[in-house]
């Protein structure tokens, strides 16, 4: 089943990336030229995504100001959240958006590339197959840019995901999903986390997930960041 809309997480503090979040929203931050958030809705509109949800708390008027600047060229709805909602509650609060459907939730903190693509279209086809709830982009632990990165899953049968001690899980979640609206359905619109729909998920055996086999650039700090301005990292 073909997937048209996704929710672009936005509405954080990026307190690892001070001093520069002191007056910019991490989103709006550039990486060869442009921000992370327009390379985040580049990448999905290659994927096929059509409309674009964006929750906003942090300086939400520079994310405001960026979907007016952009509203002629992609189909963009801004979420405000008055109290920060975090990252469950942000898509609870989201949910009518996507129309009953499957949707991704994407974080904008990824510098997204062309390489993921083929890893997701596997990992909406196996979501399909599988009747899954929960869906994940995943990446090897040995794949990331950043070495202090720790695993967060494993998958010893393909393509079910669940959770070991820290130091054993040997897959680091990318920052993309895909979930059906069922998950959320029953959530209060409150502030939680995204994790107890997981953990939902994986006790019901509904999680899955595909490692994609590309380099993963994440925006984790300052340092990381800083690194990212010198190579050549988006087309």
């Amino acid at each position: 089943m073909s997937i048209e809309r996704a929710l672009i997480l936005a509405a954080g503090f990026g307190k690892r990336l001070q001093p520069l979040t002191n007056i910019t929203p991490k989103p709006l931050l550039k990486i060869n030229n442009i921000t992370l958030l327009e390379n985040t809705i580049i990448f999905l509109k290659k994927f096929g995504i059509k409309s674009f949800a964006i929750n906003a708390h942090y300086l939400s008027d520079q994310i405001v100001k960026f979907s007016e600047e952009f509203k002629n060229k992609y189909d963009l709805t801004i979420f405000k959240e008055k109290e920060i909602l975090g990252t469950g509650g942000g898509i609870r609060n989201s949910l009518l958006f996507f129309q009953n459907k499957n949707f991704i939730v994407i974080n904008s903190d990824t510098v997204w590339t062309e390489e993921y693509l083929s890893a997701l279209k596997d990992l909406n086809n196996k979501f399909d197959h599988h009747k899954a709830l929960v869906g994940l982009l995943m990446v090897n632990k040995k794949n990331s840019y950043d070495p202090e990165l720790v695993g967060d899953f494993s998958m010893k049968e393909d393509p079910y995901l669940f959770r070991e001690r820290q130091e054993d899980n040997k897959l680091i979640y990318t920052g993309c999903q895909i979930l059906n609206p069922k998950m959320i359905n029953n959530k209060d619109n409150k502030n939680f986390s995204v994790h107890e729909i997981w953990d939902e998920a994986i006790d019901k055996n509904k999680m899955i997930g595909t490692v994609s086999d590309n380099i993963f650039y994440h925006a984790t700090n300052l340092e990381i960041y800083k690194k990212f301005e010198k190579i050549d990292i988006i087309d």
